[in-house]
């Protein structure tokens, strides 16, 4: 009897379902199933098996916490030097000098104001009347010497009908002043009925 060795051709794929059986068929239509539905399955965020499709979300966390540094070591106050103080200069400081302005109701007046200027300031401002006819006022200047002045003033009185008038009056120069000293304002009065003020020294002839 002549016996037939397989055939290599026999190895193929109805040979080796045959071997499988119902089994095989079964395991394959499996693996296909999932394969198919594995895409949609990550498509849709239902897959999370591994949590792999999930967006995930850090939460911010709160910083480390830094180790509290010492302030740096502050000398006590004892060991403070303090720099010595600087001697006091040698050269003479100008002391402040104070004056006293007046101001005397003008005969036959009713009042007037007298406005004083120093060097572009305006340092006092002078009212006399008929109840207090002597005015005074202390000033202070920086130092003794040449002040330059202005002095601006209203001068009110009765005429002979006894109807009230008043006239400026002005005036500007030079003075000198020191401590101490008492400045007095004048009235003159012009020929023209004009009205003029001056400032002098009350120790001045």
């Amino acid at each position: 009897m002549n016996t037939e060795e397989p055939r290599r051709g026999d190895d193929r794929p109805e040979g080796l379902w045959s071997r499988l059986g119902t089994f095989g068929q079964i395991l394959t239509a499996v693996i296909g199933l999932v394969s198919a539905l594995v895409p949609v399955l990550v498509a849709t965020d239902a897959f999370d098996a591994g949590g792999a499709s999930k967006i995930i979300q850090v939460s911010p966390t709160q910083p480390p916490t830094q180790p509290a540094t010492q302030p740096a070591t502050q000398p006590s106050s004892s060991s403070i030097e303090t720099p010595p103080s600087s001697t006091p200069s040698s050269t003479p400081v100008a002391q402040d000098v104070a004056l006293t302005l007046s101001d005397q109701l003008t005969e036959g007046a009713l009042e007037e104001r007298i406005d004083v200027v120093l060097e572009g300031s305006k340092v006092a401002s002078l009212y006399a009347s008929v109840d207090d006819p002597i005015v005074t006022q202390q000033v202070t200047a920086t130092s003794a010497g040449n002040y330059d002045y202005v002095l601006d003033g209203t001068i009110a009185w009765l005429d002979a009908d006894g109807v009230r008038q008043e006239a400026d009056a002005t005036g500007h120069g030079s003075v000198y002043v020191d401590d101490g000293m008492r400045l007095d304002v004048y009235v003159h009065v012009e020929g023209d009925g004009v009205m003029s003020l001056s400032l002098r020294s009350a120790t001045r002839s």
